[in-house]
């Protein structure tokens, strides 16, 4: 027969191997949960950059149309721009200074459109359509050349460089 010495430590030793279990069983609990979370967290990032990027899309659209509604709201401005599209140097100085502050907002959303595109914020596709709207700008506005000769200076590299190249290719 068991003594009570010999009963307690087997009892011991039965609580102590429960006692293991139970902790093994909070430790693989534990990862499993920290598991979780993680694959949760990176949903929720994955989530977030989605809606970055489609911010930085609206804003991309917002900042390249807001200079055609100009012209479809001010039947008079839209002449300007006509006129400073065909012969800038014709134009009176009040007229330039209006067709200047339009091209300055032209200029503005294809820099915008640049440094989203090398950021990654919006879609290829979208980039190439404004990258070829604003490089036929180059090629057949002639206020758009005036304009750059004298209002590069507010903008800042690389976006300098590639505008200067497309029209150091017109020559």
């Amino acid at each position: 027969m068991k003594s009570d010495d010999d009963k307690q430590e087997s009892f011991a030793t039965a609580s102590s191997t429960k006692l293991e279990r139970w902790a093994l069983i909070a430790e693989i609990a534990g990862g499993i949960a920290i598991v979780l979370s993680v694959v949760y967290l990176a949903l929720q990032i994955s989530d977030n950059n989605r809606l970055l990027r489609s911010q930085a899309h609206y804003n991309a659209l917002s900042l390249g149309q807001r200079p055609f509604e100009m012209i479809l709201e001010n039947e008079y401005l839209s002449k300007v721009i006509i006129s400073c599209n065909s012969d800038p140097v014709s134009v009176d100085p009040a007229n330039w200074e209006r067709c200047s502050m339009y091209y300055f907002m032209q200029f503005n959303s294809w820099e915008y459109f640049y440094y989203q595109y090398a950021d990654g914020s919006i879609p290829p596709q979208l980039w190439r359509g404004a990258d070829a709207y604003f490089k036929q700008e180059v090629l057949t506005n002639s206020g758009f050349a005036r304009f750059w000769s004298e209002g590069q200076i507010a903008f800042d590299e690389p976006f300098r460089s590639y505008v200067m190249a497309e029209f150091a290719a017109l020559k």
